[in-house]
């Protein structure tokens, strides 16, 4: 009797498996959205929970982290509409600089006229392609209004209703049978610390990378000469380090560019040099992967594939995904393994 319940449980759980896979299906282009609000549902909780202890009122307190949500959205939204035209005039203008300042080069270099027509032609598909992705993404508003939307009720409901979830989910997990339990409730229980862990991670490489940017351009500008807005440049670095992979060029890219046309190609080359090494390539191999295995307690070539290969797999999405799947595929294979063993001793010693 006791096997074929826990057979019909095992039945059971296959099926809500493929169902879920299932929904994940209908849902994977909103994907994005969905995991953002995951995230900022968990923050609003932490949020919630430190303001609590100051405020001892829960209303007040979640009425303020609701509404940090909705000032923080409405603010992007608005700066972004806002200054569009202003963005893709800034775009045309660099872009005409950049043409001119190679033309000046190929000139000077005393090149043959056909190589600076194709230089010229080449810098205008950069710019009409860079032109056509900006238009690209204002014709786009109704659908990240739609994202937008999904967000925001996510959010709200997860924030909301956590307890109900969690409650719910204890629930389930204590239904299935052993020792599918014990390997779903360790997994579970891992889920919570790998997201803190995450979270963690990247916050803490991105103040880090802000500091040494400011430090590097401080260097550079003493070898060279002077750097403007450093502090601006070094802020704007530590938020692309929040973003997959090679956000940070979009930050020092420009700005060694711009050096090496207006005549300063020293520290132009400098700063892209910089740039390339520190903010890209060693705080991709080196320092995320040294943070993360700190704060998760993993091995850090699981942290390196993790923070590497989710986002160059599934974009944005991939910054939480990548090192979440991979650190609970090492975690559902030791405790599957380790548990399996466990059970099989026991099955054993109940025959003998």
């Amino acid at each position: 009797m006791a096997d074929r319940q826990a057979k019909s449980q095992r039945e059971t759980l296959i099926v809500a498996v493929l169902l879920v896979l299932g929904s994940l299906i209908v849902l994977f282009p909103f994907l994005d959205a969905l995991i953002l609000a995951g995230v900022v549902s968990y923050l609003l909780k932490i949020g919630h929970d430190n303001i609590n202890q100051y405020l001892d009122n829960q209303l007040v307190s979640s009425i303020i982290m609701i509404s940090s949500v909705f000032v923080g959205v409405g603010a992007v939204l608005y700066i972004f509409t806002n200054n569009f035209f202003e963005i893709l005039s800034q775009v045309n203008t660099f872009t005409g600089s950049l043409r001119q300042g190679i033309l000046n080069i190929t000139d000077f270099l005393n090149l043959s006229e056909q190589f600076q027509r194709n230089v010229e032609s080449f810098i205008n598909s950069i710019s009409d392609r860079l032109t056509a992705e900006m238009v690209s993404v204002f014709t786009s508003i109704p659908s990240l209004l739609i994202d937008v939307a999904i967000f925001l009720v996510t959010t709200l409901f997860l924030y909301k209703d956590r307890d109900v979830i969690e409650s719910q989910l204890k629930s389930l997990i204590g239904d299935i049978p052993s020792p599918e339990r014990d390997i779903v409730q360790s997994i579970v229980n891992s889920i919570d610390e790998i997201f803190r862990g995450v979270f963690l991670t990247q916050v803490t490489v991105a103040l880090i990378l802000g500091a040494i940017n400011a430090v590097g351009f401080l260097i550079i500008e003493q070898i060279t000469s002077s750097i403007p807005l450093i502090s601006l440049w070094s802020l704007l670095i530590a938020a692309a380090a929040l973003l997959p992979l090679f956000a940070g060029f979009m930050v020092y890219g420009p700005i060694g560019a711009y050096y090496l046309m207006t005549g300063s190609p020293i520290k132009g080359s400098l700063i892209l040099l910089f740039g390339i090494v520190i903010i890209n390539v060693a705080s991709e191999i080196f320092l995320r992967p040294y943070v993360g295995s700190k704060q998760m307690d993993e091995h850090p070539l699981i942290i390196f594939l993790g923070f590497l290969t989710g986002p160059l797999v599934l974009g944005i999405k991939g910054l939480i995904i990548g090192p979440v799947l991979l650190i609970l595929t090492k975690e559902f294979v030791l405790n599957y393994s380790t548990l399996a063993y466990a059970q099989s001793s026991q099955n054993r010693s109940d025959d003998k």
